[in-house]
């Protein structure tokens, strides 16, 4: 195994990961602004209690895309973080080999 390429392999899944962690922290955090606009939106519309304005907020295709859009980016972080950590489980693995296979010529000799 080339240290170069195991470099690179790292690398490419880290930023990855890192990418797409970013982008689920960041949908995720606007959640909480997008609820909060569409409940005053509803409470200024329907002249309702703050309570039925939340769940009409709620209950609304743009909270529920959001919502969605969030869950979809966080799987595909949680994915990006599963190819880093199989990258770092297969390069540890690798070097077990090498130095059980090291450690056997040792004594074979």
């Amino acid at each position: 195994m080339n240290p170069n390429d195991v470099f690179r392999g790292f690398m490419e899944a880290g930023n990855d990961y890192a990418d797409k962690n970013g982008a689920a922290d960041l949908l995720e955090g606007t959640l909480k602004t997008l609820k909060a606009k569409l409940t005053l939106d509803a409470k200024n519309l329907e002249g309702c209690s703050m309570v039925e304005a939340e769940n009409h907020a709620l209950a609304s295709e743009q909270y529920r895309k959001a919502l969605c859009d969030a869950v979809e980016s966080r799987t595909a972080a949680n994915r990006a973080k599963v190819r880093y950590q199989a990258t770092q489980a297969l390069w540890e693995a690798q070097r077990t080999v090498e130095a059980t296979s090291r450690a056997a010529m040792r004594s074979a000799t």
